[in-house]
């Protein structure tokens, strides 16, 4: 047992101790009292005042009767605080169960999650920073393909010992997933996170040769981002570490590389990171997604959180219930999340090709694709999947008209064209407010539902959006 828990343990029976003496003596001093009154109550004046008035001379002379009482009740502490110690033991030690991968023995996914929230929210509140770094055994599937898992499990036992060794006391390691590991870095920037990754990196490479011999050397690839310098939530903070690791191991892997403008963050956000997200009760993860979609092109950038907060706005115009408005938030939030899938180049109006074209009106399907594996998004799917359907019936991907076209994509679809209306776009200048929502009424009936787009415009004159 560690010392810890030894002095844990200790101080939980001579607490009980203690307690089991003031107790003894209290409820013996309280048998006397009472003793004393029921003899007044029997006539017996001289007896009460006797015991009244010298309590120490009352417990002197029944020492006997009173040592034996406390001892009675000391042995009763003694067993309710073995008891009592045992239960944290047994406690702590399923908690540390609960938090440890049971492979490499070093903290889990699931107590990482919680331990970057509170580091982050710590550095927050101190204005201090936080460092992330991500790590990715190199070519680890083919590695367990030719060797086999039980060299594979030694392999990741032993990287998650050279870790341990190199970190410091305050620093978090733990099992991302798979052969991924995480490694919160406390009161760490960039660059000192870079060197401690650099030397587990270097310390990986040089004695992987030596451990496995005939085995062929291992690498590792890391992936850096840093609290608040490239991010200001734990979601993004983990996109853009993961962003960082995909470049490391696009520009050849064995290699460290910080976050970047370059690192483009969705496309190296790998679809177990997305499914992660998609899959978390926190709005902020999927807000983190909707930003990284945005940010995989300079003229979207804060798209998603604008068509989400219009989209809201009508949606409460209307009269939408409040599991209808969470839905509808979500789904807005990632109504362009099948982007992932198309390249800058083919959404560029200017660029725009028949191919193009054809890649980019695919994006709703590809989008409802990746939300349908996850079994907390499908009460969003039709929002993403359907919201460029036309009222008409001459919208994609469905052909869907009218009412059969569903509310929230209805809804969707006047936010998305409004905001992209009234932004600058490849070839195009944004439009006023007015121009844009000019536009919108005369697409009224046909690329969208008139009684949605009234709804807009009301919307838009009680929050004073309609000057040029």
């Amino acid at each position: 047992m560690p010392d810890n828990r030894i002095k844990m343990s200790l101080q939980y029976r001579l607490a009980f101790y203690a307690g089991g003496f003031v107790f003894a003596v209290g409820s013996y001093l309280l048998g006397v009292w009472v003793f004393a009154l029921e003899s007044a109550n029997w006539g017996d004046l001289r007896l009460y005042q006797s015991l009244m008035k010298d309590i120490g001379f009352s417990l002197e002379s029944h020492w006997p009767s009173l040592s034996g009482w406390i001892l009675i009740c000391e042995m009763l502490a003694a067993l309710i605080g073995s008891l009592f110690a045992r239960e944290v033991e047994n406690r702590h030690a399923a908690e540390q169960r609960a938090n440890i991968d049971g492979l490499t023995e070093i903290y889990n996914h699931r107590y990482f999650q919680e331990r970057l929230d509170v580091e982050i929210e710590r550095a927050g509140r101190y204005g201090r920073v936080v460092s992330l770094i991500l790590f990715d055994l190199d070519y680890f599937k083919v590695f367990n393909d030719n060797w086999g898992h039980q060299v594979g499990d030694r392999v990741l036992k032993w990287f998650a010992q050279i870790c341990k060794d190199s970190i410091r006391n305050i620093d978090i390691l733990a099992r991302y997933g798979g052969e991924e590991f995480a490694l919160i870095m406390p009161e760490t920037g960039s660059g000192e996170a870079q060197a401690a990754a650099e030397r587990i990196r270097r310390v990986t490479e040089q004695a992987s040769a030596q451990v496995f011999q005939k085995y062929r050397s291992i690498t590792v690839s890391a992936g850096i981002a840093t609290f608040t310098d490239h991010a200001e939530d734990k979601d993004s903070l983990i996109c853009r570490a993961d962003a960082a690791l995909y470049s490391a191991k696009h520009n050849g892997r064995n290699q460290i590389q910080i976050y970047d403008e370059d690192c483009a963050r969705l496309h190296h956000v790998s679809k177990d990171h997305i499914g992660a997200l998609l899959a978390s009760d926190d709005i902020s993860a999927l807000e983190a997604l909707a930003a990284a979609v945005d940010e995989r092109d300079k003229y979207t950038v804060g798209h998603s959180r604008a068509v989400m907060e219009i989209s809201m706005a009508i949606g409460r115009c209307v009269g939408l219930s409040a599991d209808e408005l969470a839905s509808l938030k979500s789904a807005s939030l990632l109504h362009d999340l099948g982007k992932v899938g198309t390249t800058v180049q083919a959404r560029d109006d200017k660029t725009r090709t028949a191919s193009g074209q054809a890649h980019t009106e695919e994006h709703p399907n590809l989008g409802s694709k990746i939300l349908r594996r996850i079994q907390q998004m499908n009460s969003v799917l039709p929002g993403v999947r359907h919201h460029h359907e036309c009222f008409d019936g001459s919208g994609y991907p469905s052909r869907l008209a009218g009412a059969n076209i569903p509310l929230p994509a209805r809804i969707i679809a006047i936010a998305d064209i409004y905001d992209t209306l009234t932004n600058d776009r490849p070839g195009r200048k944004a439009l006023s407010n007015s121009q844009a929502m000019q536009q919108i009424m005369e697409c009224s009936g046909s690329q969208f539902d008139p009684a949605l787009v009234e709804a807009f415009v009301e919307m838009m004159k009680e929050r004073g959006n309609t000057a040029a």
